[in-house]
């Protein structure tokens, strides 16, 4: 027993069988030799979560974050392994899950919230708050089959959090919902955190990991492939997502005919030179870029983009803007950017170069860093970060 954990999984696994027809278990049982081919959906799981923490699940579609959500919620078994839960669980996994689809909306509260362990009773004290924060209106008393898929996910969070649960596993389907009502969600998740309840979300939104979830657990093909403080894991994960992008994508072909030149690399380093995967708010950074000449000598600008993951630019700066002479490009160059103070607020941004020629017009080549993580003890939000002081 763990019970100093709100969830503690132990070397959990599981494992599909698939056979090609159906006889082939009646086969196997009887001749007792596999007539199966096996699918490990994961693979020796093992994490804990505190009592009132948020932790967060990561990783590509088909690495298992829904197959190790459903076990957390117990709609699945595992096939090896131990999980111990403590405390009322509810979840909000696949788009629908748990509804009769011929039932009214109010019906299905009834049914979906006495799944979750409460009585007639609760579920009448709490029916006019779940249908009040749903915003279904009218479309309450009609069938589940009539809705949309984003009136199904406001009709099942607003059961699943209504409930107060202790622990709330929440998967992929907030993304289904308009923004506003998302935002909602994020606020009533964030005030279940300040309640000391318990979250496990699964999101491909970084932004979203990073806010709310202290711990993350990254999955990859069914295994941990790196569990910790947040920051750190979102860092790792995103700088894997562009080296795999930059690995599939055609890197450029120098030729003295099409292409002057072309960015080797580009890194985000530290005062001393090491490449930076996270870095504190207002530390010294500085921008390396390689650049690779093809001709004898080519004069050309420089820009560096600091950039977030929508690819939206925070920072820019252009050699030639700086007043400086166009660069003459020859054989293997090294340019470094220095910025003294990192003032970027806490999120993730990487570094985009552009090579332009003397006039920067015409762009040459371009290339991006990987993603750094930024940490900050200011809670604010926004871009950056001032001085600044309130007079009221």
């Amino acid at each position: 027993m763990n019970s100093d954990y709100a969830v503690y999984v132990s070397n959990l696994s599981k494992v599909y069988r698939f056979y090609q027809k159906p006889a082939h278990r009646l086969w196997e049982a009887l001749l007792r030799r596999p007539m199966h081919k096996a699918f490990s959906a994961l693979e020796d799981i093992s994490f804990s979560v505190n009592f009132g923490s948020t932790l967060g699940i990561i990783g590509e579609n088909g690495a298992g974050k829904s197959t190790l959500l459903k076990i957390l919620a117990k709609t699945l078994t595992p096939s090896t392994g131990s999980l111990e839960i403590n405390g009322r669980v509810a979840a909000l996994l696949e788009l629908g899950t748990g509804f009769h689809h011929e039932f009214t909306g109010r019906q299905n509260i009834y049914l979906n919230a006495s799944l979750l362990g409460l009585s007639d009773k609760d579920i009448k004290d709490k029916e006019q708050e779940i249908v009040e924060f749903s915003e279904l209106g009218e479309f309450i008393d009609r069938p589940i089959r009539t809705y949309s898929s984003g009136m199904v996910v406001r009709l099942a969070f607003s059961i699943a959090t209504s409930v107060d649960p202790d622990i709330l596993i929440v998967d992929e389907a907030l993304s289904v919902g308009d923004q506003r009502f998302q935002q909602k969600c994020v606020e009533r998740m964030a005030g279940f955190r300040k309640k000391g309840k318990t979250i496990i979300v699964c999101s491909h939104s970084m932004y979203l990991i990073n806010e709310m979830c202290a711990g993350t657990v990254w999955l990859d093909n069914g295994k941990i492939k790196q569990q910790g403080p947040t920051p750190e894991v979102v860092s790792s994960y995103l700088a894997f997502l562009e080296d795999r992008d930059i690995e599939e994508k055609p890197g450029p072909v120098p030729s003295s005919n099409s292409q002057e030149l072309f960015i080797k690399s580009i890194e985000i380093l530290d005062k001393n030179g090491a490449i930076l995967s996270q870095v504190k708010q207002f530390s010294p950074v500085k921008i390396k870029v390689e650049i690779k000449c093809v001709k004898d000598c080519f004069p050309g600008h420089l820009a560096v983009v600091l950039e977030n993951q929508q690819e939206e630019a925070i920072f820019s700066s252009l050699t030639k803007s700086c007043g400086i002479e166009p660069v003459i490009f020859s054989g293997l160059r090294s340019i470094e950017l220095n910025i003294p103070c990192f003032a970027i607020q806490k999120g993730v941004v990487r570094a985009r170069c552009i090579v332009s020629d003397d006039q920067a017009l015409r762009i040459i080549d371009e290339r991006t860093s990987s993603f750094l993580s930024v940490q900050s003890e200011h809670p604010e939000y926004g871009l950056m970060w001032m001085e600044h002081s309130w007079k009221i």
